[in-house]
């Protein structure tokens, strides 16, 4: 006991608890506290759209694999790899929650019964895990990580998909508050489900996505869902063009004495499915030509991997190509699947086929299967590049891009709710005609209870914080926008007489100019979120560089300026608009009011 009093004795000896109501890095360095909104007008960004937050336990995803037929099959089934999983000392299987859409779908399912009790909006901030195989550059991708998650509720699907527009305005709105360029892209909905899905994307080189997007009208795609324009050719060098119609389709048997494969030049990709017993292999051409610009040059062929899992869903993604040590030394004992890009001449295809069958890799099913699919001429199999035409207007073309996904919306419809039997009691049948022969809008008993009509939409908030780090960040330090920034401004003395001098510019700044008060509860309409570094062990250029480091937004230095003008001058730094110039105490609110406008 005498040891704490002696403890808290010398602490108020070095006069750390006191304060004056102003912000110092002598006493304490901490994100910003005590923030209020500014103005009276409600934040939709801060109130998630007028969500309530569930106070139950819903981290824990406390359901068996096995038992209550619950959806963590359906998922895991997509991406078992990277599901965390344990057992308890009775040796019942558990998962670490990699999402939470059961948990709220059966919260809301067993608490909410009626039409009156809807729409509903809940939103959480918590961790999720995944077994990623490469965690990697921080928080930008990792195994434990940060979310925020907002579920709604509707009564019909109609309802549902203004919810899902209104999400999707109210993210745009948070996004555009970084001031950071940023592209919102159709998206696969993948293992989550559902029929609608975007994705927030910021482009960054430290990316793991490619997003496809259009120079001359708004088509933007990622590119597990970017479809290219076919207006282009595969190129060839055959000297008479007859020669690639001399003949009709073969049938199927040995080959012909004048093989095109010979000449053609062709592309193939080899995968292999998770049980090793089917092969598939894609074949493309080496080289394409622009129809629609025939004067540009020819382009190198890449395959589009995501095209092969659509096709193949069994592929093993894990083995890239796989060589002569995933295929069989009795290549007969696996089903090999040919698939053909539609770009390829006809009597190229005839040749492929006819010597793989005569080296007895293919059966006549397999022949018909690849020519009937050829036919089609529906298959894309090369990759969209920069500089290729866009597949919605005439004149634009692509660019591709690698991003960092930080948001994504989904419309969930009753993907989760019908196999859950979440249901509420519906209006009326006089009001409300459910459709009995729609799979999405069919109530659980005639006209009487419906499923939830459901959405999801996510913001990783670890991955946001890295991913802006990475963005705006150089060799001096982070630059944060003003919106998340630990503070908006630091004011700096270069000397510790010129501390008082600090603080009457601290208090110019950061209190309303309707108040006389320094407490932080006068930090109202016009005060900017400010801090003094007053640390009198540091000298003048470490603080400047530690202010750079930190990423401070605007940095308003007290030096030989302020003791020349005999307190009129300060000198004002804004790093990440390469502003650097001196500024009157008279219109110092207004210079730093337009910089950080900006920021």
């Amino acid at each position: 006991m005498l040891s704490l009093y002696k403890t808290v004795r010398r602490i108020a000896e070095l006069d750390i608890l006191k304060n004056d109501g102003r912000r110092r890095l002598s006493a304490f360095w901490a994100p910003t506290w005590g923030i209020k909104a500014r103005g009276t007008d409600k934040d939709e960004n801060s109130t998630s759209h007028s969500a309530g937050e569930p106070n139950r336990g819903v981290n824990r995803h406390a359901k068996t694999i096995q038992e209550e037929g619950s959806l963590s099959r359906l998922i895991s089934s997509g991406f078992v790899t990277q599901l965390f999983k344990l057992q308890d000392r009775k040796q019942k299987k558990f998962l670490l929650s990699p999402t939470h859409e059961e948990e709220i779908t059966t919260i809301v399912g067993g608490v909410v019964h009626s039409y009156k009790e809807l729409p509903l909006r809940l939103y959480q901030i918590t961790r999720k895990y995944r077994d990623e195989p490469r965690p990697r550059q921080g928080l930008l991708r990792t195994r434990e990580f940060l979310m925020k998650d907002l579920y709604t509720f509707d009564s019909t699907k109609e309802k549902a998909l203004e919810t899902y527009e209104t999400v999707r305005r109210v993210y745009r709105d948070f996004f555009n508050e970084f001031k950071i360029p940023y592209l919102v892209a159709e998206a696969e909905s993948g293992t989550i489900g559902g029929t609608l899905s975007h994705e927030f994307q910021f482009p960054s080189p430290n990316g793991e996505d490619s997003v496809i997007s259009c120079n001359s009208c708004s088509y933007v795609a990622n590119e597990e869902l970017a479809i290219g324009a076919k207006r282009s050719t595969a190129r060839h060098t055959l000297s008479k063009p007859t020669e690639l119609s001399h003949r009709t389709a073969m049938t199927f048997g040995p080959p012909s004495d004048t093989l095109l494969l010979k000449t053609f030049p062709y592309k193939q990709w080899t995968g292999i499915s998770k049980d090793r017993n089917t092969i598939f292999r894609a074949i493309f051409p080496a080289e394409i030509e622009d129809l629609t610009y025939p004067e540009q040059p020819p382009r190198g062929a890449q395959p589009n991997l995501n095209e092969f899992r659509k096709i193949f869903t069994d592929l093993d993604i894990s083995v890239e190509n796989c060589t002569e040590e995933h295929i069989s030394k009795n290549e007969k004992d696996q089903l090999w699947r040919l698939y053909f890009d539609y770009r390829l001449p006809k009597l190229f295809v005839d040749d492929y086929i006819a010597e793989k069958s005569s080296e007895g890799l293919i059966s006549p099913q397999t022949y018909v299967d690849a020519i009937k699919q050829y036919e089609n001429r529906s298959i894309d199999l090369i990759k969209i590049q920069s500089g290729d035409p866009c597949p919605k207007c005439s004149q634009g073309t692509l660019l591709v891009q690698r991003a960092v996904e930080l948001g994504h919306t989904f419309h969930l419809g009753t993907r989760y709710s019908r196999p859950l039997n979440a249901t509420f009691a519906v209006e009326p049948i006089s009001k409300v005609e459910p459709n009995p022969s729609s799979k999405d809008d069919s109530p659980a008993t005639a006209a009487q209870t419906a499923y939830f009509q459901m959405g999801c939409h996510g913001i990783g908030v670890s991955r946001l914080i890295a991913t802006i780090a990475s963005i705006l960040s150089d060799s001096q330090g982070l630059n944060w926008p003003r919106c998340i920034a630990p503070f908006e401004i630091v004011v700096i003395p270069t000397q510790l007489d010129l501390i008082t001098d600090a603080a009457s510019i601290y208090d110019l700044l950061s209190i309303s100019p309707s108040s006389s008060s320094s407490s932080s509860s006068s930090l109202a309409i016009g005060g900017f979120d400010t801090i003094i570094d007053d640390r009198t062990e540091k000298d003048a250029g470490w603080k400047l560089n530690d202010a750079d480091l930190i990423g401070y937004p605007i940095i308003i230095v007290l030096g030989k300026s302020w003791r020349n003008s005999g307190g009129q001058m300060l000198e004002v730094q804004c790093r990440r608009l390469g502003v650097r110039k001196e500024v009157s105490v008279q219109e110092l609110r207004d210079e730093v009011g337009e910089i950080l406008a900006q920021l």
